[in-house]
């Protein structure tokens, strides 16, 4: 069991007393799911082996993407099924950040904004690979244009290859 739902149910209580008011009930579903994650409330899975007769019976987790006891599962089963799809080549990460001053801009032309960034990445990674005299530069670009705080923070993360 992880620590985090350890104290989640050490002090639910007194969180609920405090914090009543303020608690969503999207919130409330997601500690509901967290207490009963790997729980009897939450059930078992049953499982038997027909040549050798071993039983074994599994607490079910709670399966929400909040609990830090299935998100570990879940991400870790996707970072293993991206792995199968990589080339066997070697890839790189570049991320170009949006200087702070010109969000401004991010807010009033979304748009030319984004698409100059798209533009001044890939022409510094092409510039930057023929330089090198490596070849022909493959890669992918992605938008991100908030923080995990929902803060506007234009950034492109880049994969290459």
């Amino acid at each position: 069991m992880s620590v985090f739902i350890e104290l989640l149910r050490q002090y639910s209580d007194e969180l609920e007393r405090h914090y009543d008011a303020q608690i969503s009930s999207d919130v409330r579903r997601a500690i509901a799911a967290m207490l009963r994650c790997k729980t009897e409330q939450q059930g078992r899975s049953q499982w038997f082996c027909s040549h050798c007769q071993h039983h074994d019976r599994l607490p079910l987790s709670c399966g929400h993407r909040h609990c830090p006891q299935c998100l570990h599962r879940t991400t870790s089963d996707w970072l293993e099924r991206q792995k199968q799809k990589l080339l066997p080549v070697h890839y790189y990460m570049v991320t170009f950040t949006l200087p702070y001053e010109l969000r401004v801009l991010a807010r009033s032309h979304p748009k030319a904004l984004y698409q100059a960034m798209f533009s001044v990445a890939s022409g510094v990674l092409k510039d930057f690979a023929q330089r090198q005299h490596k070849g022909e530069l493959g890669f992918t670009i992605v938008l991100h244009t908030h923080s995990r705080q929902r803060n506007l923070h234009p950034h492109l993360h880049v994969n290459s290859e």
